[in-house]
């Protein structure tokens, strides 16, 4: 069933969390201001537009928690900071002083922060991309033009390119890569990594909700309405994938993963890969409108991955190849050089996390471009450094 923009109701943008109280949405307002003034410190009108918060606390779903009685907030601060009439170094100027600038406020502010240059004059034909769609219906302009993101063009939820879901579920399943390789080192989990373990499992699931919904042409961002969303659909497993969903929505909201500090990382682990692996397969037979046999066949060029078409994008895509993975690519994979590097780490993905342990057969040997029976974290390993360039 699919909404119309009309049907979805907006973030509420006078809060930053979804039901924290006075205290907390104090504290995080303080942080914004810390943060605006930083900002405004290095770059100023008219170079500078706005400052745009984005994810959670952009839409009002941000999280936090309570530390010695005291609120502290929980995810990211993630910005864009609008600017126009900067050549190019002074951009490049301007966006490493900011990096250095995000690094001195996080002892400050508790969490990361992060911030990346978003130039006026680009917006008009700013892409149709998921993370634009959502920050076009729910971002919060801390200091600035607050009307600056209307130049962006209409990008209703419910049309979103389908690959933005593919690509959602790379990144998602690239966590829980890691949690494999992780669990493949043999040692016990200390507190911290466990902590870090269950919220990549728990991103992971947020992910296959968000997958569920796309595939129905039903997506939209709150997380409150997400969860509205997927109890009107109906699919095998759905009850058991619930109970997860929902234990990984309150952990976004309100984490506490002291009470997973006893709980079986091995069989978690196992539990949402074979969620994320049924969830995946389903999402793309939607996306391609044809059924996915096996992870083997999956991983081949002439399956498209939905990052990019073969026209001028092909011309591209056999650039990156030549820079990247050296002339001789070209000649050994000539169909995987017209594609975006992205779908070869999308078409290998679910055969990794399928096979842990195991050596690579031939079709997703020749997506990452090592030798045939190359061995799983050698494969891991290429594979994250791959990821850490396209995801």
């Amino acid at each position: 069933m699919a909404h119309t923009e009309t049907e979805i109701a907006p973030a509420n943008r006078e809060r930053y969390t979804l039901d924290g109280d006075a205290a907390v949405e104090t504290r995080i307002a303080r942080d914004q201001s810390l943060i605006a003034q930083a900002v405004t410190a290095l770059v100023a009108p008219p170079a500078f537009r706005a400052l745009v918060l984005m994810g959670g606390y952009g839409r009002g779903e941000g999280g936090y928690c309570l530390r010695d009685g005291q609120p502290e907030p929980y995810n990211d601060y993630d910005y864009f900071v609008v600017v126009r009439d900067l050549d190019r170094s002074k951009r490049q100027a301007l966006a490493q002083a900011l990096a250095q600038q995000a690094k001195a406020l996080e002892p400050e502010v508790g969490v990361e922060v992060d911030f990346a240059l978003l130039r006026e004059d680009r917006l008009p034909a700013a892409e149709y991309s998921l993370m634009n769609a959502e920050m076009i219906w729910g971002h919060r302009v801390v200091a600035g033009d607050q009307r600056v993101l209307e130049a962006m063009p209409a990008m209703p939820l419910p049309r979103v390119p389908l690959g933005e879901f593919t690509r959602l579920m790379l990144n998602r399943g690239a966590l829980l890569l890691m949690n494999q390789r992780r669990l493949a080192d043999g040692s016990a989990l200390t507190a911290g990594e466990q902590e870090v373990f269950f919220k990549y499992l728990f991103k992971a699931i947020l992910a296959c909700g968000d997958a569920r919904l796309a595939g129905n042409r039903s997506y939209q961002p709150s997380y409150v309405q997400k969860a509205q969303l997927l109890n009107a659909l109906d699919w095998p497993g759905k009850d058991a994938f619930i109970d997860l969903y929902t234990q990984a929505s309150d952990n976004k909201f309100h984490p506490d993963y002291s009470r997973y500090a006893a709980e079986d990382a091995t069989l978690w682990q196992a539990r949402v890969v074979t969620i994320w692996l049924k969830t995946f397969s389903w999402f793309e037979a939607e996306r391609t409108g044809k059924p996915i046999g096996d992870w083997n066949a999956y991983c081949a060029p002439t399956i498209p991955k939905g990052q990019g078409g073969q026209s001028w994008g092909g011309l591209r895509n056999t650039a990156i190849t030549l820079r990247d993975f050296g002339p001789a690519e070209l000649l050994r994979q000539p169909r995987w050089s017209l594609r975006y590097p992205r779908e070869r780490l999308i078409s290998t993905l679910p055969w990794l996390l399928w096979n842990p342990g195991t050596g690579l057969p031939p079709a997703p040997a020749a997506a990452l471009s090592v030798p045939v029976g190359t061995p799983w974290p050698e494969a891991t390993a290429t594979f994250l450094k791959w990821w850490g360039r396209y995801a």
